[in-house]
């Protein structure tokens, strides 16, 4: 019996033991998981802030491309009109030189 009571005491201190070292790693990975969560939190943020900023980027770029082509499609435009003026300016000089003679 005395034997019984020893080893019902060894179990239970190795119990204990046992439970109080899964304790302090649950404790000790829960403070590490709480210290490293929000860095975690801020790389994410850090990662999708480039990529949106990459994003913008690209967007702008595209922006500018159609600017300058409309630009471009509009002094072309411009161009087409001086010329036509040009060219009625040209025409009413010569209708001025036919009615003066």
């Amino acid at each position: 019996m005395e034997n019984l009571t020893q080893t019902a005491k060894i179990k239970k201190v190795l119990f204990n033991e046992i439970s109080l070292c899964i304790a302090g790693v649950g404790l000790v990975s829960s403070m590490i998981f709480w210290v490293m969560n929000p860095q975690q939190e801020m790389a994410m943020d850090m990662v999708r802030l480039e990529s949106q900023l990459e994003s913008n980027e690209q967007v702008g770029v595209m922006l500018q491309k159609f600017k300058d082509n409309d630009l471009h499609e509009m002094q072309l435009k411009l161009n087409q009109v001086e010329d036509r003026q040009i060219d009625i300016m040209k025409g009413l000089s010569r209708i001025e030189a036919l009615i003066e003679r």
